[in-house]
């Protein structure tokens, strides 16, 4: 077990031997002879305590204890003072210079030996608290920023929504992975067409692509120094600075990131399902209009073949009148003939009723297929 560190500070040696012999075996005890030795000696031992009189040649001991508690690598090692000035002012001025505690002489051994190891005790406890509130600190700090980084996640996911077109996808998968301070490239590879983005705003150069190329294939994260590839179905991407010297950080990006391209790679996915869409309503449109085009002229050369047919039965029921005078036919015979026209005039009404009917019906599939079309 290592030994607490006390560093005495007094000019007379006798006290310095006294308190050398008392805390020995328990203590890794050094001295001083005077405030100028005692700030040389600290460039190569620091203590846990020390041990200061107030009275000494040049600097005394209060200025010394106010030069120690100033700086902020000493400022929390206790100091205890060790003295014959023992009067309430001179307390009040070891007090007011910064010490922890102030033992005047005379004392007895035990005394001195549990203000030390009450001192000291006190310290450790202080540290732990100070170890704890920084790992705290930390920590608060650490869940503030991986919230904030999470938060960039969350925003591209709605502004992703958003997006028509891959190029615009691509864009913003760059500007989030710049939040970072990540410096990136994209690639967007579909049917369609195929998007290349990188954070200077450009296409690929001639080595950044042979990069791309190359790690078709691999697994979806694929570090290689202080790069890391994202390969996806439709969506890859190669962050080209990743803190490989933070490996906390480096984890945490590495994982923002991954969730980052698998939902830019998942937008990329339903903008080609919608451009599917879109051409298959194109194609259905483009039929309809054909469709309904054919449907008006097949409805205009009705009524054209209905108007010259009821002209031609007109004039035949008139030819047919004047020709029963010369063909001697009776009148019953006459009539018979007449009524044989009738019907077929009848029916071929009815055949044209029936092709209007199958014109409406033609008409109602059109509506439904969204084309609302009036035909005359």
């Amino acid at each position: 077990m290592e030994l607490s560190k006390i560093l005495v500070v007094d000019d007379e040696k006798i006290n310095q031997r006294f308190i050398k012999d008392l805390l020995d075996g328990g203590f890794d005890v050094r001295t001083s002879s005077s405030a100028e030795e005692c700030l040389k000696q600290l460039d190569s031992w620091v203590p846990d305590l020390f041990l200061l009189d107030v009275c000494m040649p040049g600097m005394g001991g209060l200025a010394l204890c106010k030069q120690l508690k100033a700086s902020l690598e000493l400022e929390a090692i206790p100091i205890i003072f060790v003295s014959g000035f023992n009067g309430v002012d001179d307390r009040l001025e070891g007090y007011e210079a910064g010490c922890d505690e102030y033992m005047g002489r005379p004392f007895t051994s035990w005394e001195l030996l549990k203000k030390i190891e009450l001192t000291l005790a006190h310290k450790k406890a202080l540290d732990a608290y100070r170890q704890r509130t920084d790992v705290a600190s930390s920590t608060a700090m650490t869940a503030m920023t991986t919230a904030g980084e999470i938060g960039q996640v969350l925003h591209f996911f709605r502004e992703s929504f958003a997006t028509a077109s891959f190029v615009e996808l691509a864009d913003k998968l760059i500007e989030v992975i710049n939040f970072y301070g990540i410096s990136s490239i994209v690639e967007i590879k579909t049917n369609y067409e195929v998007v290349q983005r990188t954070f200077r705003g450009n296409v690929f150069s001639a080595a950044e692509q042979k990069v791309m190329d190359s790690l078709r294939g691999v697994k979806n994260i694929h570090s290689f120094g202080t790069r890391t590839a994202f390969n996806y179905h439709s969506v890859s991407l190669i962050a080209m600075n990743m803190p490989e010297d933070d490996p906390d950080k480096a984890g945490r990006l590495r994982d923002h990131i991954a969730m980052l391209v698998e939902g830019a790679n998942s937008r990329a996915e339903m903008i080609i399902l919608e451009q599917k869409a879109e051409d298959q309503r194109a194609m259905v449109n483009d039929a309809v209009n054909i469709a309904s085009v054919s449907l008006a002229n097949i409805e205009e050369q009705q009524k054209e073949n209905q108007s010259e047919l009821t002209a031609i039965m007109n004039a035949l029921v008139e030819d047919v009148s004047r020709s029963f005078l010369t063909m001697g036919m009776t009148e019953e015979q006459e009539e018979d003939v007449m009524e044989l026209i009738n019907v077929a005039e009848i029916k071929t009404g009815e055949l044209f009723e029936k092709n209007e009917g199958l014109g409406k019906d033609l008409k109602a599939v059109t509506m439904m297929l969204g084309v609302n079309r009036h035909f005359t």
